[in-house]
């Protein structure tokens, strides 16, 4: 878990922008994903509402956690409503923070 530190405070982050009424597709984010570039993608595009760094100087290992989205990639295809209950294609921001709680959830056996 300790080699994710930090993808918690991501997901805080998604959760902030969500709240402002962001979207991203569920395509969008999938593809990124499979680029292995969702978190710079992310970043990039709204660096100005993230409280935390997760760009080039960020404290965290942020090619870590695009390696972790682009693994969880082909798991998470076909299974948006199935397995996380996302059904609305502007809901790809939402399929993040699922991930990231299915992660702890199968590394922890909680949640």
């Amino acid at each position: 878990m300790l080699k994710y530190k930090g993808i918690n405070s991501f997901a805080l982050e998604i959760i902030a922008l969500i709240s402002k009424g962001y979207k991203e597709t569920i395509e969008e984010i999938e593809n990124n994903m499979y680029k292995g570039n969702l978190v710079n993608y992310l970043y990039d595009k709204y660096e100005k509402h993230f409280d935390f760094d997760f760009g080039k100087n960020s404290i965290y290992d942020i090619n870590l956690f695009n390696e972790f989205f682009f693994d969880m990639s082909s798991y998470v295809n076909g299974n948006e409503k199935r397995k996380y209950g996302i059904v609305n294609e502007n809901d790809g921001l939402l399929l993040v923070v699922a991930i990231i709680l299915d992660f702890f959830k199968m590394s922890k056996g909680i949640i």
